[in-house]
């Protein structure tokens, strides 16, 4: 498990087909089977819910659209991070610590994002914590009762409620340090998961007026995510790459009054 939300399976599971050519191969189902051990769903107050049953289709490859937004959280940054545990390899590559407090030196809210897939700017190279003006904005209600777009990192924006300003990007990977060799660059190592935490800093009122997140994608005028085998930096020709992601706008739950988080140490 990812992040202790995702499951991962690797395997030689299709071709570099698009889902129109007769011959791609690509998954279009996924089903949860029974077993001696079934997968189980933690839920709140620490109910356990059996998933045998559960499925996913599609009728898309990567190769006809990139990486969507699944989910969109806001949490009070809190103390410390929680629900980073089990990563030991991660630890060992050098990618942690990446959380808020490693990388800025505020933060008051946190937006995680949910993704189908391990975000890219290019299906090769990792996302720097620079990056939020690259990718993505963010939806408020405005005083006036209109919206107003949070574009631009360092900006503090008069919204409903108060202000807010984003601060950047975490839960990728460490701190630029040129004394140690981390450098915001194609070599930059990230964890490369399907979270991508948004850092703010403001009002809590201010926080309980945001509505979306969004992704403008290249038909916005921004930058676009992609999957795993994208163009990367330097494309050849002749070659499929994994497809752009196409704009996407994702609400963002408020979860200041209840965090919506689950936890259980297994026995």
């Amino acid at each position: 498990l990812n992040e202790r939300n995702t499951v991962v399976v690797f395997g030689d599971f299709g071709n570099r087909g698009l889902s129109s050519e007769e011959d791609a191969v690509f998954p279009v189902r996924l089903d949860i089977v029974e077993d001696e051990t079934p997968l189980l769903l933690i839920g709140p107050g620490g109910q356990e819910f059996n998933a045998v049953g559960l499925s996913w289709e599609t009728d898309s490859s990567p190769y006809d659209s990139g990486p969507k937004l699944v989910g969109a959280k806001l949490n009070f940054v809190g103390d410390e991070s929680l629900g980073e545990g089990g990563v030991s390899v991660s630890d060992s590559m050098g990618i942690l610590p990446n959380d808020e407090f490693a990388l800025y030196d505020e933060g008051d809210f946190r937006i995680r994002v949910l993704t189908t897939g391990g975000f890219s700017p290019d299906g090769v190279t990792g996302v720097h914590p620079d990056m939020y003006e690259d990718f993505f904005r963010i939806h408020v209600n405005a005083t006036d009762g209109e919206t107003i777009l949070l574009e631009k990192v360092g900006v503090e924006y008069a919204v409903a409620g108060g202000t807010l300003r984003v601060v950047g990007l975490s839960d990728l990977g460490q701190k630029e340090n040129p004394d140690q060799g981390i450098y915001y660059d194609d070599c930059y190592a990230e964890d490369r998961d399907n979270y991508i935490d948004i850092i703010l800093v403001g009002d809590e009122e201010a926080a309980r007026n945001v509505l979306f997140v969004e992704i403008p994608s290249l038909e916005g005028g921004y930058s676009a995510f992609y999957n795993p085998g994208g163009p990367g930096p330097e494309p050849f020709e002749g070659i499929r790459y994994t497809a752009p992601g196409p704009p996407d706008l994702e609400p963002v739950i408020i979860a200041l009054d209840d965090p919506m988080r689950v936890d259980r140490v297994a026995p």
